[in-house]
C-alpha cells in the first residue's frame, strides 16, 4: 500500500518534478535559502519601523530594493539568455551571502542608520535583479516540459514553506537577541543553496540569444517580443497592476500591525508572514498539476477574483485574527496566480527569449509591491492604511475586468505560439 501511495505521489502529484537528480538537489538545498530570504525580509521591516516608525519609510526601503529590479532585471534577463546561466547563478549566490552578511555586521555593531539600511537594500536588490532571471530560466533546464508545471509548483509550495515555518523561526532570534542575529542566521541559510550549485548540472539547455550585439539591442527585442504577442502582452499587463496595487500590503504590515491592529511589529509580521506562508503552501498544491494553457488561464481569473475579495476583507476589518485568516486566503489566490501566470509565460515564450521574457515576470510581479508601497506608505500619513488599500482593489478590479474581456485574444495567443 505504501508503495503505491509512493508511486502516485511520484507520478500524479507535484513531487514528481523530484524524480530528476538536479532539480531535487537546487530546490531541496533551496528551501535553506528560501528560509534565509524571509529571516532577510522579516528584519528588514522591524528595523526599518523600530528606526522610523514610518509608513513612508517602510515604502522607501522597499522602492530602494525595488529600485535595481526597476533597472537591471532586463540587463540580468539577457546575461541569462546569453551566458552559462549556471555560472552566473554561483556567483550572484555569493554575492548574496556577502551582502546579508554586512547587513547583520552593521546592525550587530549599532552602525545602522536609515540611510546605511538604503545602501544595503540597494545592493540586495542589485543581486536580486541578477538572481531572478538566472534562478526562473533555469526551471526548464532541470525538468522536461511535461513536468515544467509540477516543478514551478513544488518550488512555490517549498518557498512558501519557508516562508511559513522562516517567520516561526524568526521569531524567538528577533525577540530574544534582536535584528542583527537574524540577518546573520539569514545569510548562513543561503550557504548550503551556494555549495549545491557546484554538483549540478543544466540538461534541456535553451538556445543562447544571439552574441556580439549590443545589450541595449537585446533588451529592447525582449520588450518588443514581449509586448507584440498576442497572448504575453496582455498577460503582463494584469501581472504588473495586480501587483503593484494587490500585493503592496506585504511591505507595509509592520506599520498594518502597530497601526492597525495595535501588535507589536515583531509579533505581528511574523504571524501576518507565516499565515501568507501557511497559505501560500495550500494555494501552490492546488496549482499543481493544472497544465492546459486554458484551464492554466481559468484558474489566473479565478485566483485573482478571490485575491481581491480577500484582500478587501483584510482591508475592512480592526479584527486582527480575522485579518490573519484573511490573509491565509488571500495568500491561497495570490500564489495560485503567480504559479499560472509563471506557468503559461514558461511554456509559451521562446527559449532564446527566456531570460528576457521571466525577467520581465519578475520585474512586474517581485518588485511592483514596492511601487504600490510608496504609494500606499505616503497615503497611509494622511488616511491610514485601510482606506489606500481598498483603493487599491478596486484599481485591480477595473484592469481585471478588462483583461478578462480580451481571454479569447489570450487563448488565440496561446495556440498561435
Amino acid at each position: 500500500m505504501f508503495r503505491s501511495i509512493r508511486d502516485m505521489l511520484m507520478t500524479k502529484s507535484s513531487l514528481r518534478a523530484l524524480r530528476h537528480r538536479d532539480f531535487a538537489m537546487v530546490e531541496l538545498a533551496g528551501w535553506s535559502a528560501a528560509a534565509g530570504f524571509w529571516f532577510y525580509r522579516i528584519g528588514l521591516q522591524v528595523l526599518t519601523w523600530e528606526l522610523t516608525h514610518s509608513g513612508a519609510w517602510l515604502g522607501i526601503i522597499a522602492v530602494a530594493e525595488s529600485i535595481p529590479l526597476f533597472l537591471l532585471l532586463p540587463v540580468g534577463g539577457t546575461l541569462a539568455d546569453r551566458f552559462d546561466r549556471l555560472i552566473l547563478a554561483r556567483l550572484i549566490q555569493l554575492a548574496v551571502i556577502i551582502v546579508t552578511a554586512a547587513l547583520a555586521v552593521v546592525t550587530i555593531l549599532g552602525w545602522i542608520t536609515p540611510l546605511v539600511l538604503v545602501v544595503l537594500a540597494v545592493a540586495h536588490g542589485v543581486t536580486g535583479a541578477f538572481w531572478m532571471p538566472v534562478r526562473l530560466a533555469m526551471v526548464p533546464n532541470l525538468v522536461p516540459r511535461d513536468d515544467l508545471g509540477a516543478a514551478v509548483a513544488l518550488h512555490a509550495t517549498l518557498f512558501n514553506l519557508a516562508r511559513f515555518l522562516g517567520p516561526a523561526l524568526a521569531a524567538p532570534i528577533l525577540a530574544v537577541w534582536g535584528v542583527g542575529p537574524a540577518f546573520a542566521v539569514g545569510a548562513a541559510c543561503y550557504i548550503p543553496f551556494f555549495i549545491v550549485l557546484f554538483l549540478i548540472k543544466l540538461n534541456n539547455t535553451d538556445a543562447r540569444a544571439e552574441a556580439g550585439r549590443k545589450m541595449l539591442d537585446h533588451i529592447r527585442e525582449g520588450f518588443v517580443y514581449a509586448f507584440s504577442h498576442a497572448a504575453l502582452k496582455y498577460l503582463f499587463v494584469i501581472i504588473l497592476v495586480s501587483a503593484v496595487f494587490g500585493r503592496a500590503y506585504m511591505d507595509l504590515l509592520a506599520g498594518i500591525s502597530e497601526v492597525v491592529f495595535s501588535r507589536d511589529p515583531k509579533e505581528g509580521v511574523a504571524i501576518f508572514i507565516s499565515a501568507i506562508g501557511l497559505g501560500a503552501i495550500f494555494g501552490s498544491l492546488l496549482m499543481a498539476n493544472i497544465t492546459a494553457p486554458k484551464s492554466l488561464l481559468r484558474a489566473y481569473f479565478i485566483c485573482l477574483a478571490a485575491s481581491l475579495f480577500f484582500l478587501g476583507l483584510f482591508a475592512a476589518t480592526n479584527n486582527f485574527w480575522f485579518a490573519v485568516g484573511c490573509a491565509v486566503l488571500l495568500s491561497v489566490a495570490t500564489v495560485g496566480m503567480d504559479i499560472t501566470s509563471q506557468v503559461m509565460v514558461q511554456i509559451t515564450v521562446r527559449g532564446e527569449f527566456r531570460g528576457r521574457a521571466m525577467a520581465l515576470w519578475g520585474l512586474f510581479s517581485r518588485s511592483g509591491p514596492a511601487l504600490g508601497a510608496v504609494i500606499l506608505g505616503w497615503l497611509s500619513g494622511f488616511i491610514g492604511f485601510q482606506w489606500p488599500i481598498l483603493g487599491a482593489v478596486a484599481i485591480t478590479a477595473l484592469v481585471g475586468f478588462y483583461i478578462f474581456a480580451q481571454r479569447q485574444a489570450i487563448r488565440a495567443g496561446f495556440e498561435a505560439g
